[in-house]
């Protein structure tokens, strides 16, 4: 494994303490504690991941004025602090505050540096080592719900936050300081890339012009945003459907496992078929597991949902990564991953207030199910004949 894989692998797995999956295991706890319906936790949580999303357009740059162990030092302090403020919270200001922190170290920062290392300082195997990022993720997300499930039977969800605190300190902050040492300057390039030749710079202005960009964006934004919400509202489904909060938490070990073959086998359909013909189904598994939560018996749909959502997750992962090489080339896949990051932040920030205003207006199951599955067949067959990289 490159040395960027490792470092990529580590911190990934550390980000994952500021999660939707992981902070979702507690959203039980923080309604009964606090006295939030679903509701108020769903806005709360966007308007802090909003918040986050939107101050990383800013923050992502430590990535390139700050040496790596010093940038992952900082974020994992960021993420360490809001979990130890959650593990005292006795008041909502001071929730809403750790969770802030925690949203803006793990998944922003300590993510972002995650996926940056992989790339600046890997050459020949970049793509090795830029898995590893998302296999810390997937790791994470097998491994801590059960951990947690099992914790939260025997003490309480604020000594789970500050255990978690303490291990980033005792252990994240120096283990990823040493894996990044060897990590410095600028890394291996390429020479530059000649796929836009010609054809001048691209401006955020001129994505947005584009027709191409948010069509495509109509369907690479949907799984993050829907997965967000499910994962944060998982309580509420698992009381709806009779779940018990362990199978839940069994549930994410299949969710993991089928994100990480459908991301492996993913890989190797976009390099026969390009990334465009992927984008075609990539929305249908997810609404195949979520129709199932009103067809199916409860047991089984359970399955059938992180399956589902894993499946569609893992392709998503990869399609999001080549499609917009396919469309614009290579020579500014910074800048536009950056934007479509941002994008993607927005849709996770809505994903949970607008499931929650669902629950609480008693909208059916099925009705959930059939529209997004209306919409994951629907919208790529109609934005699909626009795509055309040459048109982009």
């Amino acid at each position: 494994m490159p040395l960027a894989g490792r470092f990529a692998l580590a911190a990934a797995l550390f980000s994952n303490a500021g999660q939707t999956f992981f902070i979702g295991l507690f959203g039980t706890e923080f309604r009964t504690a606090f006295e939030l319906s679903e509701v108020m936790l769903g806005a709360w949580f966007g308007a802090v991941t909003l918040t986050s999303g939107l101050l990383m357009f800013w923050l992502g740059a430590i990535a390139d004025w700050l040496p790596l162990r010093r940038a992952v030092a900082l974020a994992l302090s960021v993420l360490g602090c809001g979990a130890l403020l959650l593990g005292v919270a006795q008041e909502t200001p001071m929730l809403l505050a750790g969770l802030f922190l925690v949203r803006l170290g793990g998944q922003g920062l300590t993510g972002h540096l995650a996926v940056v290392a992989a790339a600046r300082y890997t050459l020949h195997r970049r793509g090795r080592a830029v898995a590893m990022a998302t296999y810390g993720n997937i790791i994470g997300e097998a491994m801590f719900p059960p951990l947690v499930a099992l914790a939260l039977g025997h003490t309480g969800w604020q000594t789970v936050w500050l255990f978690a605190a303490g291990l980033i300190f005792a252990m994240g902050i120096p283990l990823l300081r040493a894996l990044a040492q060897p990590l410095s300057g600028p890394g291996p390039q390429l020479s530059a890339p000649a796929e836009r030749a010609g054809a001048g710079r691209l401006t955020r202005a001129d994505l947005f012009r584009s027709p191409v960009f948010p069509r495509v964006l109509s369907i690479t934004l949907v799984p993050p945003c829907v997965i967000t919400a499910i994962f944060l509202h998982q309580g509420t489904l698992a009381g709806l459907l009779g779940w018990t909060m362990t199978a839940v938490a069994s549930g994410f070990v299949v969710y993991a496992g089928c994100s990480a073959l459908f991301a492996f086998g993913g890989g190797r359909l976009v390099d026969l078929f390009g990334a465009r013909a992927l984008l075609r189904f990539s929305l249908v598994p997810a609404g195949i597991g979520i129709l199932g939560l009103s067809l199916l018996h409860p047991a089984v749909s359970l399955w059938l949902l992180f399956a589902g959502l894993g499946m569609s997750a893992g392709l998503n992962a990869i399609i999001g990564g080549a499609i917009w090489a396919e469309l614009y080339g290579s020579a500014q896949l910074g800048m536009i991953r950056g934007v479509t990051i941002s994008l993607m932040v927005l849709s996770t920030a809505i994903g949970p207030p607008v499931l929650g205003l669902l629950f609480a207006r008693d909208v059916s199951l099925l009705a959930m199910g059939a529209g997004y599955m209306t919409w994951a067949l629907l919208v790529p067959m109609l934005v699909m004949p626009g795509i055309n990289a040459r048109k982009a």
